[in-house]
């Protein structure tokens, strides 16, 4: 069972209402001292080595954040790499099975969502390394503040080091002046009464002095030995002084300074250890969600939806709807296809659906959704669901055009639900993808354009969402009829996406541009050629037209507000 750990603000309230009660990492383990801090620095201050015990000690302390600092540095570079790798890895898998099993029924269900577990801890794992870079940047800005606060006590301290043993050598010079000078007056003293030990003898160095120059001499030197030891008192106080001072007074202080820049070190080491802690251990909670959920998307729980014969009947009915299989009924009628070029010819018909403006539709058809949409999305509702890419992939140009003047000759009296037709669903939706580019005002109107471009800029998921209602709320009525019918056909077809592989985003690529017009709503500037910045720009307001349709088609019950 993991461990329960407090939060790291908890943590560093409680090390900051009593930090004396946590030891640095050198005495882990080691049963802590129950003096108070007062009595520690007493202790420090009798020790002869006192200073450089503490000093040593912070040194340590420092020493201890720096090895942590580097060990997480190590630690997250090899988490990043881990995570990176285990994305392009789950990414790379999973775009090569969509290539190789279009159908793949419950297993490739279930694989994929294993392959997006796996994605989804390798992006766990990136967050973890950036979350432990975290703290081993700060543990290095606290080696530096440590370094840096030591090193100002460390010169205080030598500076009153310095103070007193210059006090103490200037004594110990005065006080062998003293001595010499009492030893001259002693041995003056006993010339003057004939000491025979301090007579000179006869001969060359016999004594030639008189009485009075004996008493001369030993005045003078009474005088020197008293001038000396008054000198010696003087300095011997002073030295005292200066002493006393430093024991009492300079040194506490300098050695409670130097106590709190390492109780600092201890503490704030101690704090982002339990932070890194707290943050590994969420880390390994979101693998362990990850991995099992109450959701069904554990790994086990994905395995044990892998259905072999569920798989096998929908791989069979796959080939239900593809070409070249056995015909078992009567051949029937096939038309004759036309040139490209004579289905291009003037169409006589006075009422087309390809080029006509949307409210010229609705006014002249008295339909709020043109009947091309409806007839198009009914087909593919009924035989193109289960398709994979739909509307990714494109039909034949031939059966496009033909298709395309069938609907301009009589819309309404065209039948999609005929084989000729349904044989191949992609020359449907290939049909209604050109019908929308060729809008004289595509269906997010021209003037609108920029509104809806501001509204999938917004960063917040829910105001965006509010932005897009506000502005489709304000379209003109067969705008947003249209809208509303495309977007809920399009909702119908990202609801299979387990079968045609077509989500919210791959629609959302397909349709931005297609239904949001290709031309730069901006103008040139800088200093780049009007191409390179016409086709930059190009590129950037596609990325946010698909944003848009995305947007819309995520909340698309939200947005229109349907019925649940």
């Amino acid at each position: 069972m993991m461990s329960t750990v407090m939060k790291p603000d908890e943590i560093r309230d409680s090390l900051q209402s009593s930090p004396q009660s946590y030891s640095s990492p050198s005495t882990v383990g080691a049963i802590p001292d129950a003096k108070k801090p007062g009595d520690i620095i007493e202790q420090l201050t009798d020790l002869d080595c006192g200073f450089q015990c503490l000093l040593d000690k912070v040194k340590e302390d420092m020493q201890a954040a720096k090895d942590a600092s580097f060990f997480l540095k190590k630690r997250a570079a090899i988490e990043e790499e881990y995570g990176k790798q285990m994305i392009k890895l789950s990414q790379t898998i999973s775009e090569t099975f969509d290539k190789s099993h279009p159908r793949s029924g419950t297993y490739g269900d279930a694989w994929i969502s294993m392959l997006k577990v796996h994605e989804t801890i390798g992006e766990q794992r990136i967050k973890f390394a950036g979350n432990i870079t975290e703290v081993a940047d700060d543990l290095q800005l606290l080696y530096k503040d440590t370094e840096r606060g030591r090193k100002q006590v460390k010169d205080a301290g030598g500076k009153h080091e310095k103070m007193l043993g210059d006090a103490d050598t200037t004594l110990e010079k005065i006080k062998q002046k003293y001595e010499l000078q009492s030893e001259d007056w002693e041995r003056a003293i006993l010339q003057k009464n004939n000491d025979p030990l301090h007579v000179p003898k006869k001969g060359l160095f016999k004594n030639t002095k008189t009485q009075a120059q004996l008493n001369r001499m030993e005045e003078e030197a009474r005088y020197k030995a008293t001038m000396a030891d008054k000198h010696y008192r003087q300095q011997l106080q002073t030295t005292n002084q200066s002493r006393q001072e430093y024991f009492q007074v300079h040194l506490p202080k300098i050695l409670a300074e130097l106590k709190a820049v390492g109780d600092e070190c201890c503490v704030a080491l101690r704090y982002q250890l339990a932070r890194y802690s707290y943050i590994y251990e969420e880390a390994l909670a979101a693998d362990g969600i990850a991995l099992d959920n109450d959701d069904g998307l554990g790994l086990r729980s994905l395995t044990e939806k892998i259905d072999k014969d569920a798989d096998l009947i929908q791989y069979i009915n796959s080939y239900q709807g593809r070409s070249g299989r056995l015909q078992k009924n009567d051949i029937e009628y096939k038309e004759y296809s036309m040139s490209i070029s004579t289905m291009n010819a003037p169409n006589p018909n006075p009422n087309p659906v390809f080029g006509v403006d949307l409210n010229t539709l609705m006014t002249r058809d008295q339909q709020e959704v043109p009947w091309i949409l409806r007839k198009c999305a009914e087909a593919v509702e009924t035989y193109g669901l289960n398709v994979v890419g739909i509307y990714r992939l494109s039909g034949t140009n031939s059966q496009i055009q033909k298709l395309k003047a069938a609907f301009d000759r009589d819309c309404v009296g065209v039948n999609l639900n005929s084989e000729e037709y349904i044989s191949d669903i992609n020359n449907i939706t290939s049909v209604l993808k050109l019908w929308f580019r060729e809008l004289p005002d595509p269906l997010f109107p021209s003037n609108a354009y920029q509104h809806f471009l501001n509204a999938a800029k917004i960063e917040d998921d829910n105001m965006r969402v509010l932005g897009l209602h506000t502005v489709i709320n304000d379209l003109p009525d067969a705008h947003y009829a249209t809208l509303k019918f495309l977007m809920c056909h399009l909702d119908k077809i990202q609801k299979h996406q387990r079968y045609n592989k077509m989500g919210a985003s791959n629609l959302a690529t397909i349709f931005g541009m297609t239904l949001m017009g290709n031309e730069p709503g901006g103008g040139v500037s800088g200093n780049l050629h009007p191409m390179v910045n016409q086709d930059n720009q190009r590129f950037t307001e596609t990325q946010w037209q698909v944003k848009v349709v995305q947007t819309i088609l995520e909340n698309y019950a939200l947005i229109f507000e349907t019925e649940q």
